[in-house]
């Protein structure tokens, strides 16, 4: 699955926010045919300003990393 770095209006906030790593299937398009970002079940229809694909290797260094090291919780 592709995931995206999506800027896009936090609902919360009303401001300009960069929500990392979010899988494709979080992105639709609305009727109008504007992209628009699933925030949660009360914000469904988050306004998308722009959408960057990450680079598998990326995710791929990523995943070996926590793979290794696990994370802060651990």
């Amino acid at each position: 699955m592709k995931h995206f770095n999506v800027l896009a209006i936090d609902p919360e906030t009303n401001s300009e926010c960069t929500f990392e790593n979010v899988p494709s299937n979080q992105l639709r398009q609305n009727e109008h045919g504007e992209t628009v970002f699933f925030y949660n079940d009360h914000y469904p229809d988050c306004e998308v300003i722009n959408v960057v694909e990450v680079p598998q290797e990326k995710i791929d260094a990523m995943l070996s990393y926590f793979s290794q090291y696990g994370t802060a919780n651990e």
